[in-house]
């Protein structure tokens, strides 16, 4: 046979990408219990918060204006069902996506027209992606947390708006956290190591007996010594007879020092999530407040605001629709033109007052003259200065008009007779 169906255990691709919870000790890196570490926490909230409060709008790709598809910007950026807003929705959507690799919503559309009326989100677990056959794509929806739950429900790929921010085959969503399972770790580790020292009461000691003991007696000894200085009793002076000599073991503070100030797994974690990394705490950049947020939009959040437009346009637009316009997130509130650069763009007749308004994140005003270029009476055409020239001459009845060189037949006469 030259093809053959791949058989999947999809339950157990889960449990190794920490969608669902294992058997296993060892902490988990991705999914849900990668929130357990504060440095992704914060990391991922910085993300989700930000793709959630910006509102997405579908652009004319002639004008750039914003073109109203009322069922599309309800859906989107109001109320995508009767569970979720739309703020929560695409947060939880830019959540799941980052910490296990996909996020998944399936379209309810019209019957009879085709456009969305609803958006109806399914966790990762709840959902397969069939792969079988990579120019058919089936999504499998197993809701278990509703009336009627159990049912298996196939919707095909242009009715599913699917979150990926990575993706090694265009199907599949990889998280970033996979590929921090080093960093992670290491602080992990720093962090429990810390909390024995601390737990331990700021101690340890060597015990020396006078004579040979067996095994089982030191054994007793020691739990006997650690039963005494143990929770309550921690700190408490040591008593001890002539038969034993107690010595602490000195601790080199370098060690904890440097497992408390190495910040190099958090700012690994921030590379790897595209984020800043002074929003961790790391360092203080010596610039304002409003460049790094306008350096964060600009530079940062388009790795996270392109794939989830594109596959918005892809699910959420007809191919006629898809033709003539775009979908986009609007930052033009905090990242648009200032007064200042609106004001020269026209003055310079570079764009329309209504242009700079909608520049600015401002709504368009009805006012037509708004849509006219300015100008001042202070600049001419090139190719008008002669007409310029000779009616400044008619009117100004022979003035001599030396801010444009020009002078009449008497004037020159009268310089000839010595007048």
């Amino acid at each position: 046979m030259l093809f053959h169906t791949e058989k999947r255990d999809w339950a157990q691709d889960y449990i190794d990408q920490g969608i669902l919870p294992g058997f296993s000790n060892m902490p988990s890196y991705s999914g849900i219990g990668a929130l357990r570490n504060s440095d992704v926490l914060t990391a991922v909230s910085h993300v989700a918060s930000n793709v959630a409060r910006f509102p997405i709008v579908i652009l004319d790709d002639d004008k750039n204006a914003v073109k109203n598809i009322k069922s599309v910007d309800y859906l989107l950026n109001k109320h995508p069902n009767d569970m979720l807003s739309a703020y929560h929705w695409r947060f939880l959507m830019t959540v799941n996506a980052i910490l296990t690799g996909d996020g998944f919503s399936r379209i309810i559309r019209d019957p009879h027209t085709k456009a969305p009326l609803e958006i109806q989100y399914f966790p990762p677990s709840q959902t397969y992606i069939d792969d079988s056959d990579v120019m058919n794509i089936k999504y499998e929806f197993t809701p278990i947390n509703q009336k009627g739950g159990g049912q298996t429900i196939v919707v095909p790929a242009e009715d599913v708006i699917h979150f990926m921010f990575f993706t090694y085959d265009g199907i599949h969503g990889r998280s970033p956290l996979l590929s921090l399972a080093d960093e992670i770790g290491l602080q992990y580790d720093g962090i429990k190591t810390l909390r024995r020292f601390f737990k331990s009461g700021l101690k340890g000691g060597l015990l020396k007996a006078k004579g040979k003991l067996s095994p089982k007696a030191r054994l007793e000894i020691r739990k006997a010594f650690e039963y005494a200085q143990a929770n309550s009793n921690a700190g408490s002076p040591i008593v001890t007879d002539d038969t034993f000599d107690y010595s602490p073991i000195e601790i080199d503070t370098n060690v904890l020092q440097l497992i408390n100030s190495n910040n190099y797994s958090t700012a690994q974690i921030a590379k790897a999530l595209h984020i800043p990394a002074y929003k961790l705490a790391v360092n203080s950049p010596n610039q304002s407040i409003k460049q790094l947020n306008e350096d964060f939009i600009t530079s940062d959040l388009p790795y996270y605001f392109k794939p989830i437009a594109s596959n918005l346009e892809m699910t959420m637009l007809t191919d006629r629709q898809r033709h003539n316009c775009h979908i986009e997130f609007d930052t033009r509130k905090e990242t648009g033109m200032s007064m200042d650069d609106v004001q020269k763009g026209v003055t310079n007749n570079v764009i329309t007052p209504n242009e700079g308004r909608v520049r600015m994140g401002l709504v368009k005003s009805d006012n037509p003259d708004l849509d006219r270029f300015q100008s001042t009476l202070n600049t001419v055409f090139l190719d008008k200065k002669e007409e310029y020239q000779k009616q400044s001459t008619a009117k100004g009845g022979g003035i001599d008009d030396k801010r444009l060189g020009n002078s009449t037949v008497n004037d020159a006469n009268s310089d000839e007779n010595g007048n």
